[in-house]
């Protein structure tokens, strides 16, 4: 009986744990972008005289030349989009072998980035592992750049040589982005100086001016958060392809529920007004969406889409849901530089493409 009474209780405390501990709904910590002190004046900075050619194939000969030659050889993007740094992109998504995003500034191409495998990202290779990026790349902790009159360098943090390399060639500037959990390359961006200037990706010092960026209109952030938005979900389904998984559906609803929550995370971190932050489970059952399981990652401060996914993947519980098996759809919501994913399963899915 005393043996009876023990297995009694012993599962009672089973049920009790997995009523309170369920797993259907997974919501990771809000994860910022590596914090950095202001861009500093300096007295003096050193150019550095080392040159490295400029890759004489690949998209990044396109960065300085016309919109027009580009093209000539890629055609017209699927998408035009725009962005807080004065430049469009130009999303070219039919394919995410070819994946690539295209920055346009008055006809001339600025900078294009790649995740795509299939693309010709010389002289680099979408896949390549880390340590054989170092044996043919030259790594510097400091890339001085300069534009007009002004002399800006940029520091790369530890953290950077893992998962964003800068590099410089001549004339142009490479940004590498590695998954460190798998040491492999998963995207590139080659840009001109002054997209690079004015991304201020990394601690930056300078002498002369510091190049401004006009804040956008409300009207027109509004348009860039829709595009972060679909980048976002775009990088994703890249990305899983990369790791061999099957691409997300778009699920509209959730996009809106993940768009407000979005906009609610950065009104309590910027209003005095008290204002309450639903979790997941509430904001979907609020929206009567029916799910098997769901699970969402958070992020702010980043600078766009493609940061704010590499952030992600370079974080180990926000890098397994990018990757898991268990979903089907995805939802996400973008306000200024607050991001939400959100990921559901719901068996049979119901959502309907972008």
């Amino acid at each position: 009986m005393k043996n009876l009474l023990r297995i009694m209780i012993f599962l009672s405390i089973i049920l009790i744990t997995f009523f309170y501990f369920d797993s259907s709904i997974n919501e990771n910590d809000i994860l910022e972008a590596p914090r950095q002190a202001d861009p500093l004046p300096a007295q003096e900075i050193i150019e550095q005289p080392l040159v490295v050619e400029r890759p004489a194939e690949g998209v990044s000969v396109y960065i300085g030349g016309s919109s027009e030659d580009w093209i000539a050889d890629y055609g017209q993007p699927e998408r035009i989009e725009p962005s807080a740094y004065g430049y469009e992109w130009w999303v070219y998504n039919q394919s995410y072998s070819n994946y690539m995003m295209v920055g346009v500034k008055e006809q001339e191409v600025v900078q294009v980035y790649t995740a795509g495998t299939a693309t010709d990202a010389s002289p680099y290779n979408i896949g390549q592992v880390l340590e054989e990026l170092y044996r043919f790349t030259i790594i510097e902790d400091e890339i001085t750049v300069k534009f007009g009159t002004n002399i800006y360098t940029f520091s790369l943090s530890a953290e950077d040589r893992e998962t964003r390399l800068l590099v410089s060639f001549d004339g142009i500037y490479a940004q590498l982005y590695i998954d460190k959990e798998d040491g492999m390359l998963e995207a590139v961006r080659f840009m001109d100086a002054e997209t690079l200037i004015r991304h201020q990706p990394y601690e930056m010092m300078y002498v002369g001016d510091l190049l401004v960026t006009a804040k956008p209109s409300s009207m027109l952030q509004t348009a860039i958060d829709k595009a972060n938005a679909k980048q976002v979900v775009d990088l994703t389904n890249v990305y899983r392809l990369h790791h061999q998984q099957r691409p997300l559906i778009v699920n509209p609803a959730v996009s809106m529920i993940a768009a407000r929550h979005s906009q609610n995370v950065a009104r309590k971190n910027f209003s005095s007004d008290e204002i309450e932050l639903l979790t997941l489970e509430e904001r979907l059952e609020s929206s009567s969406i029916v799910y098997e399981e769901a699970a969402e990652n958070t992020a702010s401060q980043y600078f766009d889409a493609a940061e704010a996914v590499n952030g992600w993947i370079n974080s180990e519980d926000h890098r397994d849901l990018i990757y898991s098996n268990r979903f089907n759809q995805i939802g996400v919501g973008v306000f200024g530089k607050y991001y939400t994913q959100s990921f559901l399963r719901q068996e049979p899915a119901k959502a309907e493409k972008q």
